[in-house]
């Protein structure tokens, strides 16, 4: 008796979330022809009912991809955000959010509201977007192409369209200043104004990092530390927090050190393995790391890896910059025995393989196995 009441019971619920109501101009509907409601935001958590095309849903909460609803008759349940519009968005893909346009160089688009979800794609600066939803200082938006997902809202400027942010007279008081990282392995030219007709004022390094004030047709207007101002490509450019790099520095630690360490590096990627291999046409591990850095600024290092683990200053993790040798335990006895070069954004280069299984030079990402394996970095 009671199993046949609680199948009663469910059935009336489905039936009763089906009920169609008129909904306020504040509610979400339904845009698909059949939507499970859910007793929690994922497809682990048990279906409580279902709600058809046009059925008025509120939204309380989002959390991740999945939206907590409230539906006409008070229940309460999970359904996916891709399949809620707001009231009032007709099928013609208008509708009444707001929208906005993109106003860093590159944004990650995120499957939910927090750094720790997985990057759907990333939007360049300018692209319009149209706002779903909102969830502690994220952004649920719709791409142009249809791709939805989360933004953190300070990288959009809302009531702003990318024919504005886009045309030849930008200002920078229409683009918010901020840090660029440069990306390319040559040297960076920054010229006297947006264009590659115009003169040669100085070059960056990779891995330096600017202050951004302006944008115009693709280039960023940059000022440097030591006071000149000029503009780079943006494609060379990525927005970053990191604090910008003294231009006036010199030495190992300077940007053109560490330039001429990565660029070698990355110029011998597929470099055939071979045990004792000292390069150029063959590599072991400690012979890549030992060619690079005599080759790249005349730096003479000893020829082993646990040798070569034992000199420079120790950096801790976290504080890492391209150039920086990195040093790993794995034999599983704890001590160094393989080397590499950090060369940013958590991936090292280094010459991967054993005497009875060779390999090549690669690159490879500090997370995963690597990352557990690291006993430490060294900076010369």
């Amino acid at each position: 008796m009671k199993k046949v009441i609680l199948a009663l019971g469910v059935s009336a619920l489905a039936v009763s979330l089906n009920a169609d109501k008129s909904y306020a101009d504040s509610s979400a509907v339904v845009d698909v022809s059949a939507l499970n409601v859910r007793s929690g935001p994922s497809l682990n958590y048990s279906k409580i009912g279902v709600v058809y095309r046009g059925s008025s849903l509120n939204v309380i909460e989002t959390q991740g991809e999945w939206s907590h609803v409230e539906l006409n008759n008070g229940s309460k349940g999970w359904v996916y955000s891709s399949y809620i519009k707001k009231s009032g968005s007709t099928s013609d893909n208008s509708t009444t959010y707001d929208t906005g346009v993109v106003n860093v160089s590159y944004v990650n688009v995120r499957s939910g509201a927090g750094n720790q979800y997985s990057v759907k794609t990333v939007a360049s600066y300018g692209t319009k977007v149209t706002l779903l939803n909102k969830s502690g200082g994220w952004c649920n938006v719709k791409l142009s192409n249809g791709t939805t997902g989360w933004i953190y809202q300070k990288y959009i400027d809302f009531g702003k369209n990318s024919e504005t942010n886009n045309n030849n007279n930008n200002t920078s008081n229409e683009f918010n200043s901020c840090n660029g990282k440069v990306t390319c392995y040559a040297n960076l030219n920054v010229r006297s104004g947006p264009s590659t007709s115009y003169s040669i004022k100085t070059k960056l390094t990779y891995g330096q990092v600017v202050k951004l004030i302006d944008k115009s047709n693709g280039w960023y207007k940059v000022s440097l530390s030591n006071g000149i101002t000029g503009w780079v490509k943006d494609d060379y450019i990525k927005i970053t927090t990191e604090d910008v790099t003294n231009t006036g520095g010199s030495g190992n630690n300077s940007t053109s050190y560490r330039s001429a360490v990565v660029n070698l590096a990355y110029s011998l990627l597929g470099t055939p393995y071979a045990w004792g291999g000292n390069g150029p046409n063959y590599f072991d591990c400690s012979g890549f790391t030992r060619y690079v850095y005599l080759h790249a600024e005349g730096k003479s290092i000893p020829r082993v890896s646990y040798q070569q683990a034992e000199i420079g200053t120790f950096i801790s993790r976290g504080n890492y910059l391209p150039g920086d040798l990195l040093y790993f335990a794995t034999t599983g006895t704890g001590k160094t025995s393989h080397v590499g070069i950090y060369v940013g954004n958590n991936m090292f280069i280094h010459a991967s393989g054993s005497a009875s299984n060779p390999d090549k030079v690669k690159l490879s990402s500090l997370e995963g196995y690597y990352g557990r394996v690291l006993l430490g970095a060294r900076r010369f």
